[in-house]
């Protein structure tokens, strides 16, 4: 019999660390996951379609007062949930699940694991008790740094990617291409929640000057924005239009052929702010596992993920003439772009490959069982 691993995850917005979590637990070869959440969503959908077994229960923020009257049931039912299950081993799948998971491994006598996916400060160390756990683990070397410095047991495990699913040869992206009208044209991909910190204002003004000389060039942004930046998308289409590139932009909003759509792309972009504290970068490896060149910031754990002038072109934040430049550079030459692509296609099969990834993870919870 398998042992089980309980994964908590209480935001249930979808995103770069639910996709995680989700490929993760759906690709564990030794070990049972079970998924503790705070409601119904997408990752539930996703978990139920895989038949990995998950639970409900409200997790609040565990520094938000209103969360406090709460504490004691959660914690009864996440107890009472994880003994059922015979949990073995406990992962928090974000820094802010940690302290619901430290108190349920002192109850349980399990070993606990977190894992951080964001550059933080040294500070929420303490705040969100990282230092009460076995394990952290980290998706990159970035992410990894107050760590070092306060001395705390970490691995780093870069995400994965996949190839199942992006699949280079076998994902088409002409039927997407007819569907949004860009045959013809050079497609800009940007996929990736619309925020004020990811960079879409930046990627719109370098359009404005991509377009002077690459009249066929057309930027496509997928995604959608929280509740709490909800006017932000109609913000970036009135800036389209101040600067003359309205019918050079396009916003999707949230799609579930990602594969598809990256395959239809000429070129992969990811201009993230310095505030939007990038550990990874997800739809990097997700574009070079469709063999597409790569233009990002230089931020966080982004450049562990391209290698600068192999498999894409890394500019300074914030800097939309840089990111113009780099765009162009690659857009005008197809080779290079071409070659980029292929590289960046090898460098996922050499470290981003999911199934190298889980198997990895898996060494670790054999390391603390």
């Amino acid at each position: 019999m398998k042992k089980a691993v309980l994964y908590i995850q209480g935001v249930t917005r979808y995103g770069g660390a639910p996709e995680s979590l989700f490929n993760l637990t759906n690709r564990l070869t030794k070990y049972q996951g079970v998924v503790a959440t705070s409601g119904e969503g997408k990752l539930t959908q996703r978990l139920r379609r895989a038949k990995v077994p998950y639970f409900t229960v409200k997790m609040g923020m565990w520094r938000k007062a209103k969360s406090w009257p709460f504490l004691p049931g959660t914690l009864y039912r996440l107890n009472r949930e994880a003994k059922k299950a015979e949990i073995a081993l406990i992962h928090c799948n974000t820094l802010w699940d940690t302290p619901y998971g430290v108190i349920l491994g002192r109850l349980l006598k399990v070993p606990v694991i977190t894992h951080i996916r964001n550059t933080f400060e040294k500070e929420k160390i303490r705040k969100y008790w990282l230092d009460k756990v076995d394990l952290i683990i980290t998706v990159s070397e970035a992410v990894a740094r107050p760590l070092k410095e306060a001395g705390l047991p970490f691995k780093v495990v870069y995400n994965g990617v996949d190839l199942d699913v992006f699949d280079r040869v076998g994902v088409s992206g002409s039927e997407v291409r007819r569907e949004l009208g860009l045959e013809g044209s050079l497609v800009i991909l940007l996929p990736g929640r619309v925020d004020t910190t990811k960079g879409q204002r930046e990627a719109i003004l370098a359009m404005s000057r991509v377009v002077k000389e690459l009249k066929q060039a057309v930027l496509v942004i997928v995604g959608e924005t929280s509740r709490q930046e909800a006017g932000l998308i109609e913000s970036l289409k009135d800036l389209s239009r101040k600067v003359g590139v309205k019918e050079r932009v396009m916003f999707t909003g949230a799609r579930d052929d990602m594969p598809a759509l990256y395959a239809a792309a000429d070129l992969v972009i990811m201009p993230s702010l310095e505030s939007a504290k990038e550990g990874f970068g997800r739809v990097l490896i997700e574009a070079m596992a469709m063999g597409k060149c790569t233009v990002a910031t230089r931020t966080g754990g982004i450049p562990e993920v391209v290698e600068e002038g192999v498999t894409g072109l890394l500019v300074p934040p914030g800097d939309e003439e840089a990111l113009a430049r780099a765009m162009l550079e690659v857009l005008k030459d197809n080779k290079k772009r071409e070659a980029m692509g292929e590289a960046g296609y090898n460098r996922v099969l050499e470290r981003f490959d999911l199934k190298r990834v889980v198997a990895y993870v898996e060494r670790i919870y054999d390391s603390l069982l």
